[in-house]
């Protein structure tokens, strides 16, 4: 394997962790998750990340100091994983009016009536879950949740890219072009079509610096894929 092919993979596999780190910090924040942000080890990651990604110096301090302000020492844990459920539950959980929706379907056509069974059977939610049997991954039916959650479509991605560098990794090439066909067309047929946007009302609607140092993040690594 020469270095170009070399880099690609190492690219892929980044691609994938900036996938993962995404995925996690949209479900409803864990002790886990507060930790990290406290101790530095999300923010080292998140960087470590887009530098593979070769991102500007410019763009990778300005991630690497919002996310720089969330550290703290361990008694900030319970009072930062309580102010980003609340936030969580505000933005994304309300059950009258979630400040941001969190599903493909809501955030694309926001249906003023029936939201519910519009949520659980539309056709971009199918579609959806058609992509991911495809290609081989079923739904952990935990809960009766969507599939176009946008941590799912992301767990998604992370999923996709990871076989896509594993492919690269043993040169095969009618793995890869089988897995780059349905990152095309998952991302043409659904994450493209929300995922900046989503990210810019996450900057735009909460009032949590975690939560915007996230959408910072999400921003910058997005613009380098």
């Amino acid at each position: 394997m020469n270095t170009i092919e070399e880099q690609k993979v190492k690219e892929a596999c980044a691609t994938s962790d900036f996938f993962q780190l995404l995925s996690i910090s949209l479900r409803l924040p864990t002790t886990e998750l507060a930790e990290a942000l406290l101790d530095g080890s999300y923010r080292q990651d998140g960087v470590n990340i887009l530098e593979e990604l070769s991102c500007s110096k410019k763009d990778l301090l300005l991630v690497s100091e919002a996310l720089d302000t969330l550290k703290g020492s361990k008694e900030g844990l319970t009072p930062l994983l309580i102010e980003m459920r609340r936030e969580y539950t505000r933005l994304f959980d309300d059950p009258k009016q979630p400040a941001l929706n969190i599903y493909e379907t809501l955030f694309l056509h926001n249906p003023q009536d029936s939201q519910g069974a519009m949520l659980f059977m539309s056709p971009t939610a199918l579609d959806v879950e058609r992509c991911y049997r495809e290609a081989g991954v079923s739904l952990v039916r935990q809960s009766a949740e969507p599939a176009d959650h946008m941590a799912t479509e992301l767990e998604f991605m992370m999923y996709l890219y990871g076989k896509k560098g594993q492919a690269l990794k043993e040169e095969n090439n009618e793995a890869l072009k089988k897995i780059e066909q349905q990152i095309q067309q998952f991302e043409g047929m659904h994450l493209k079509k929300w995922c900046v946007e989503f990210f810019n009302g996450l900057n735009t609607e909460t009032t949590s610096t975690s939560y915007q140092a996230l959408a910072k993040l999400a921003k910058t690594g997005l613009g380098l894929i």
